[in-house]
C-alpha cells in the first residue's frame, strides 16, 4: 500500500510549533499550552492535539499538566529552523524592515530550500545575531528584565514572540535601548523610557534580556 507524503502545510505546522516551544523554554524556562496556543494564534484544544502529536513522533515531552519541552531531536529541529528564520530577519532588515516585521516577514520565507539560506546568510557574512539581539544558532545570556533592580539598563536581546515584539513596536522600543527601572512588583515591572513612564507585563518582561549600565 502506498504511503502518503506527509503534507507541506503539515509540516510547516509541525516546525512552527516546535520553534514556539523553544522560544518559550530559552527565555522562560517552560512552554504551558496557554503560550504556545496564544502564539501561534490556535486554541489550546488545537494546540494540544498537535503536541501529542509530536510527542508521539519523539520531539516533545509532557513535564507536567500542560507544560513541555522538546526532546534532543526535538530541539535540534528547532534550533535548525530558528536558525533559518533569524538569518532571514537579519536579510529583512538590511531591507528597511523593522523588528516586527522581520519576525513576521521571516515566518513566512523560512521553510524555503536549506541552500537558498546558506547562499543568505554567506552574502550576509556569517552574522553571529539577528536584529533582535539573539545568536542565529543558540540562546542569549543575560538577565531577563522581569529580574532586575531599579537602576538603568541596556536591552540586549527579545524574545522572537508577537505578543513581545508588538508591545516594544507599540511602544517604540527596540534592542540596544537604554531603559530606567524604576519599581518590579510581583506581574509587572514599571520603567522608564525617554521620559515615558511604562508599566510591563511580568509576561512581557521575562521575554527580555538586559544588561545593567552606570
Amino acid at each position: 500500500m502506498e504511503t502518503v507524503k506527509e503534507s507541506r502545510s503539515t509540516k510547516v505546522a509541525k516546525e512552527d510549533y516546535l520553534m514556539v516551544i523553544k522560544i518559550l523554554n530559552d527565555f522562560y524556562g517552560e512552554a504551558s499550552l496557554t503560550l504556545i496556543a496564544n502564539e501561534l494564534g490556535v486554541t489550546p484544544a488545537t494546540a494540544h492535539k498537535v503536541i501529542e502529536h509530536l510527542s508521539n513522533e519523539g520531539y516533545v515531552v509532557k513535564l507536567s499538566r500542560g507544560i513541555y519541552t522538546l526532546t534532543d531531536s526535538g530541539n535540534g529541529l528547532a534550533e535548525r529552523m530558528l536558525g533559518k528564520h533569524r538569518i532571514l530577519e537579519v536579510f529583512l532588515g538590511i531591507l528597511g524592515f523593522n523588528q516586527l516585521e522581520t519576525h513576521v516577514y521571516a515566518h513566512e520565507l523560512e521553510h524555503v530550500n536549506d541552500l537558498v539560506i546558506d547562499k543568505i546568510y554567506n552574502m550576509l557574512g556569517r552574522p553571529r545575531v539577528c536584529p533582535h539581539g539573539n545568536p542565529i544558532y543558540g540562546k542569549p545570556e543575560g538577565v531577563r528584565l522581569s529580574k532586575t533592580y531599579p537602576g538603568r539598563v541596556i536591552i540586549t536581546a527579545v524574545a522572537e514572540l508577537k505578543s513581545v515584539l508588538s508591545f516594544l513596536a507599540s511602544n517604540k522600543i527596540s534592542v540596544n535601548d537604554t531603559l530606567t527601572v524604576i519599581r518590579r512588583r510581583r506581574g509587572d515591572v514599571t520603567v522608564d523610557f525617554n521620559g515615558r513612564q511604562i508599566v510591563i507585563d511580568e509576561s512581557i518582561a521575562s521575554g527580555i534580556v538586559v544588561i545593567g549600565t552606570r
